[in-house]
C-alpha cells in the first residue's frame, strides 16, 4: 500500500512530469493584447489557433457596447445561483426560443458551455441497457461523456461508414438482448481536423438500423452554408437529425 500523495509525487503523469518546464508554454500559456487571430505570447506576436472566437466578434464594437450596457443594467452577479435552483430568468428562456427558431427546432436548452452540454446530454439520454456508437475522432467532451456511460460502447474509425454499419450490427444484437436503444454520436465539423462528418450517409443507415443520432455541431454552427438556399437546404436536412448540440462561437447577446 502507498500513500496517495506519495504516488502522485512519483508518477505525475505525462503533463505533470514536465510541469516546471512547460508552465506558461504548453500548460497555462499566457496570451496578451486584444482578442484576435494574432496575440502576444512570450513577448512576440503569434498566430492563435486555440480561441473560441470563430467568427471574430469578441471585439466587435456592437458586442462590446452590449457588454457594457448589460453590466450597467444587471451587474455581474445576476442571476444569483444555479439556473436549476434560482438562476433562471426571462432572458435565458427568450434566448432558448430564439435559438430554437434559428435552428428550425421545437425547443432548445441553454447551458454554460459546450463541454457541460455534451457530458450532461449523453448522461441524460442513455442508461446501462443502451449502446453508444461513436466516431474515433470525436472531441474530448464526447469521449468524457461516453466514459460515464454504464452500458456498452463501440467506436468506429473516423468517418468510416462501412465500419459504422458493422458496429451497428453488433449494437443491434446486444440491445435485442438488453431491451435497450442505440445512440450514434458524431460531429458536424470535427474540431480537431476541420473535416465534416458524413451525416447524410449516417442518416441513410436509419433505413436499415434503429438508432438515434446525436451531432455535436459546435464547430459548424454559424459558419456552414454560404447562401440562403444552402442554409434552407441544411435546415431541412437537420430536421431529420435527432439531437444537435451546438455552442455559440462567440459571446452572443
Amino acid at each position: 500500500m502507498i500513500d496517495l500523495f506519495e504516488k502522485l509525487l512519483k508518477n505525475r503523469g505525462p503533463l505533470g512530469m514536465h510541469s516546471k518546464e512547460s508552465y506558461g508554454y504548453f500548460m497555462f500559456p499566457r496570451l496578451e493584447g486584444p482578442i484576435s487571430n494574432k496575440m502576444i505570447f512570450r513577448g512576440k506576436e503569434k498566430l492563435v489557433w486555440s480561441l473560441n472566437n470563430y467568427l471574430g466578434l469578441a471585439n466587435h464594437p456592437e458586442v462590446r457596447k452590449t457588454d457594457a450596457e448589460a453590466a450597467a443594467e444587471f451587474g455581474f452577479a445576476l442571476p444569483m445561483g444555479a439556473r436549476m435552483m434560482s438562476g433562471n430568468s426571462n432572458h435565458h428562456e427568450q434566448l432558448e426560443r430564439d435559438l430554437a427558431a434559428f435552428e428550425n427546432k421545437p425547443a432548445s436548452i441553454l447551458l454554460n458551455f459546450g463541454y457541460q452540454g455534451m457530458v450532461s446530454a449523453i448522461d441524460c439520454l442513455v442508461d446501462r441497457h443502451d449502446v453508444i456508437v461513436y466516431d474515433s475522432e470525436s472531441h474530448a467532451c464526447i469521449i468524457d461523456g461516453v466514459r460515464l456511460h454504464m452500458g456498452k460502447r463501440f467506436v468506429f474509425p473516423h468517418n468510416d461508414v462501412t465500419n459504422l454499419e458493422k458496429q451497428l450490427e453488433r449494437a443491434t444484437k446486444l440491445v435485442n438482448v438488453t431491451g435497450g436503444a442505440i445512440l450514434v454520436i458524431t460531429e458536424g465539423v470535427f474540431g480537431m481536423s476541420g473535416d465534416q462528418g458524413k451525416l447524410r450517409e449516417i442518416v441513410a443507415l436509419k433505413k436499415k438500423f434503429s438508432f438515434r443520432l446525436f451531432v455535436d455541431d459546435a464547430h459548424g454552427f454559424g459558419t456552414m452554408g454560404k447562401t440562403e438556399p444552402e442554409q434552407e437546404k441544411n435546415k431541412v436536412f437537420k430536421m431529420k437529425l435527432i439531437f444537435i448540440l451546438e455552442h455559440l462561437p462567440n459571446r452572443w447577446h
